[in-house]
């Protein structure tokens, strides 16, 4: 009996709690046009101790405030940044149930801009109903930091010490420009981004549950990144350049500008890249019949290219927006190595070798849209078509030396030589439709068509040793493939209150035609399949600073030519890699639970996820006739639990931490082989500390560590990196210098890959070079002609939230200051 007085005690005691309590709630807007002021700070305290804080709230994003206070009188201060402060009086009674303040109008303050101080903090992440936004226009590195540097601090995003991105752990993903994919950076996305400055950036979207107006490619989800533009007339912009004692250097420039009707955003750079020589070993050991093969290799390489960025914008009227844009990215890596190797057993020999190879890769995409806004606000209508082509040619010579032993029919002065040409072009059109039916209700559908024309083509030679190069007929592996997808969906969304939900439904239908040619077959194959592609979220705000969201989709990753590619790549005769020109796509099935809160020092989001796929496309590795042969096949069925986490912590105005991370558990095993299985857990984690001083000096430290990541076959040591930086700001705050350096303490850090399979395991070890000093200084310029309204518009204040649809967690602290 016991437990039920004290469950009936407890309900008493809340109930007599609940009692004395009556809700308040209001409206702020603008004196002038009367529009609502989202997220405007709100502090209450007793008439009698009006000194005293006893609550501190904020408005949603319409302007409104609730919550609830025992009978007394009040005194409600409202805050917003170029208004006036306001002072309302409340008299709450014990008779009255609610109490409605009514609306309440702010005015501009009466300070003149080129007057105005103050003091604020912008929000960092925003969690929505279907993704979590990085403001990157808000953090106080990004001005001397790249766009790769940006990502490692936003959430449920990892960036391991080789610069292999990981969304939710997951190495599948895809990457977005404004709301349209880029296979340009998705197929090279560490050197791409590293490429761009952080200072043409606005927002980072990580989208966790695509809704259906997104391709369904990407199994891990979307990394939206959205340039900035500039709204107001004016120019803005920025120079910079870097250097590093790795011997890398490079320049970048940034213009953003608007006059009228037209606007213009654009950026260039150029890199050259160089890796320091570095030493690794690979043994591999074969148990039927009995071999070890044993090797010991430098390496280094170098290279450059440049980036081109272009978007123009042209707005005739209200009702009608046109845009254009054009981005180039061209890339050459140059290496050079040198390889001793060392069989014994059932296959003795011996043999020194020396290579060089280049590789070529980069992009074009040009893009145009029209956008028509009808009368109904956010009621839109829009057309678009984009152009794509990215090449992936590479080219190498190798020439053997010392030999001894059956390797092969080499000799002593044996070479070879194999050039690939690959690459593919799209074409996609699309129509999309959004309609607001009223504040609660929303509607999209759309279309979509996209063309890829992809292809392959090698040539071999080969030198005996007598100096003659020969054609190779027996290493033709040649590809051309032809996809066409076409697609429609439909979406719906509603809000109401703290509640809202979003479903979609995508249909997808790919038709193929891949053509095969090698030196025994000469084959075309027509296949097609239809992919139906749902998508559910459910969002429910738990109060002012908490939101709690789930959901579920599904996504699908067709292998492009990359791996599809049969070129072999054997550079190294005793481990040889090519892709599989038969993969068929893949289906990933995602559910996921994600939590905010926040206050105005600590910001926490949690999201934890589960995802199955039953025909990945997973790369595996078998031996046959002394060599390691490695290729992807659909044999993978896959399970994974995991969790991210992310922690951002002020304790004063002057510092900020944040940590960034997850761990997962993975199992995977093959469909065709009972032998190949592996599971466990892995664990990413990237973390750091600004503080800032006086005189505009700013003080850095940044950590990440990493697990094991769980392979089918392969499994791979921790490793960890870190960096110290420090910051000064001149000329009014236009001109940035950083100095960054990272691992002081070691020139270089181990690490080991081991891969087992039927018959042996081998094992690579490679030491990576890791000290390294980097001087990084940019210089911002332009001009600022914006209203007050527009500033007051932009800058929140302390405690600011998403209303029904989430939360915005994290702030930057800084001094906005009239110019």
């Amino acid at each position: 009996m016991q437990p039920t007085y004290l469950l009936i005690l407890f309900h008493l005691l809340a109930a007599i709690s609940l009692a004395g309590t009556v809700t308040v709630k209001g409206r702020l807007v603008a004196e002038t046009d009367k529009e609502a002021l989202p997220y405007a700070t709100i502090s209450v305290a007793m008439e009698e101790a009006p000194e005293k804080v006893i609550r501190k709230l904020a408005t949603d994003e319409t302007g409104t405030f609730e919550t609830s206070l025992a009978p007394g009188n009040y005194l409600f201060t409202f805050y917003f940044v170029g208004m006036a402060e306001t002072v309302k009086r409340a008299e709450i009674t014990a008779s009255q149930e609610l109490y409605d303040m009514g609306v309440i109008t702010m005015s501009e303050s009466s300070r003149l801009l080129d007057e105005l101080s103050v003091t604020a903090q912008a929000p960092l992440v925003k969690v929505e109903i279907d993704k979590l936004t990085y403001s990157a226009k808000d953090d106080p590195e990004a001005s001397t930091s790249s766009v790769l540097d940006l990502l490692r601090k936003v959430p449920l995003v990892t960036i391991d010490g080789e610069e292999n991105i990981q969304l939710k752990g997951s190495s599948n993903y895809k990457i977005y420009i404004n709301g349209k994919p880029s296979n340009m950076i998705s197929s090279n996305p560490a050197q791409v981004l590293k490429s761009m400055p952080a200072s043409s950036i606005k927002d980072v979207e990580v989208i966790t549950d695509p809704g259906a107006r997104y391709d369904a490619e990407g199994v891990g989800g979307i990394i939206n990144i959205i340039t900035d533009k500039r709204v107001d007339d004016g120019y803005s912009g920025s120079v910079g350049a870097n250097a590093d004692t790795f011997g890398g250097y490079g320049g970048n420039a940034y213009l953003a500008t608007r006059y009228g009707k037209l606007g213009f955003t654009g950026n260039a750079s150029y890199f050259h890249h160089a890796q320091p020589v570095s030493a690794s070993e690979f043994t591999r050991e074969e148990f039927n019949p009995q071999n070890m093969l044993m090797q010991k290799s430098s390496s280094e390489s170098d290279g450059n290219g440049y980036f081109l960025n272009g978007a123009l914008s042209y707005e005739p009227d209200t009702a009608n927006l046109f845009n254009l844009s054009l981005s180039r990215f061209i890339g050459k890596f140059n290496s050079r190595s040198s390889l001793e190797a060392l069989s014994e057993g059932s296959r003795p020999y011996s043999y020194n070798s020396q290579s060089s190879s280049t590789s070529q890769f980069g992009g074009m995409n040009l893009a145009a849209d029209y956008q028509h806004n009808f009368k109904r606000k956010g009621e839109l209508l829009t057309f678009s078509y984009r152009f794509e082509h990215d090449p992936n040619d590479s080219e190498y010579d190798n020439e053997y030396n010392d030999v001894e032993g059956e390797f092969y029919n080499y000799t002593d002065g044996y070479r070879l030589r194999s050039k690939n040409k690959a690459g593919g072009d799209e074409h996609t059109g699309q129509v999309d439709y959004v309609n607001p039916l009223n504040g609660k209700h929303n509607i999209e559908a759309g279309m979509k068509y996209i063309f890829r024309d992809n292809s392959s083509r090698g040539n071999h030679l080969v030198d005996p040793g007598d100096g003659n190069w020969q054609p190779d007929s027996n290493r033709l592996n040649d590809l051309d493939h032809l996809q066409r997808i076409t697609s429609g969906y439909a979406g719906y969304t509603y809000k109401a209150g703290k509640m809202g939900v979003k479903v979609g439904l995508r249909g997808e239908h790919t038709n193929q035609e891949i053509h095969y040619m090698s030196s025994v077959l000469d084959t075309v194959v027509h296949t097609s399949f239809f992919d139906l592609v749902p998508s559910f979220t459910l969002s429910y705000q738990l109060g002012m600073t908490q939101t709690l969201r789930g959901g579920y989709n599904m996504r699908i990753s067709r292998p492009g030519i990359w791996y599809l590619n049969p070129y072999i790549n054997d550079l190294d005769p005793s481990n040889i890699s090519y892709g599989n020109p038969e993969l068929d796509g893949e289906q990933q099935h995602n559910f996921n639970i994600n939590y905010g809160s926040f206050s105005q020092k600590l910001n926490f989001n949690a999201t934890l996820s589960y995802a199955f796929t039953r025909n990945a496309v997973t790369r595996y590795s078998f031996i046959q006739d002394g060599v390691t042969h490695s290729t992807y096949d659909n044999i993978g069925r896959n399970q994974m639990l995991g969790t991210n986490l992310y922690m951002s912590w002020m304790p004063t105005q002057m510092i900020r931490t944040y940590l960034n991370g997850g761990v997962s558990y993975t199992d995977i095993q093959s469909t065709e082989n009972d032998q190949l299985r592996n599971s466990g857990f892995s664990g990413r984690a990237f973390g750091g500390l600004t503080w800032t001083l006086p005189r505009d000096v700013r003080l850095g430290a940044n950590g990440g560590l990493f697990l094991n990541q769980v392979q089918l076959q392969t499994d791979q040591s921790p490793y960890y990196f870190y960096s110290f930086s420090v910051m000064k700001s001149m000329l009014n705050k236009k001109l940035d210098l950083s100095l960054n350096i990272q691992n002081f303490l070691t020139k270089s850090q181990k690490m080991t890959r081991t891969t087992t399979g039927p018959g042996f395991r081998q094992e690579s070890i490679n030491y990576q070079p890791m000290r390294n000093l980097r001087l990084s200084v940019t210089y911002r310029f332009g001009e600022l002609k914006s209203s007050m309204k527009r500033v007051q518009r932009r800058i929140v204040n302390d405690d600011v939230m998403d209303g029904g649809s989430g939360t915005t967690q994290g702030e930057s602290s800084g001094t906005v200051t009239g110019q």
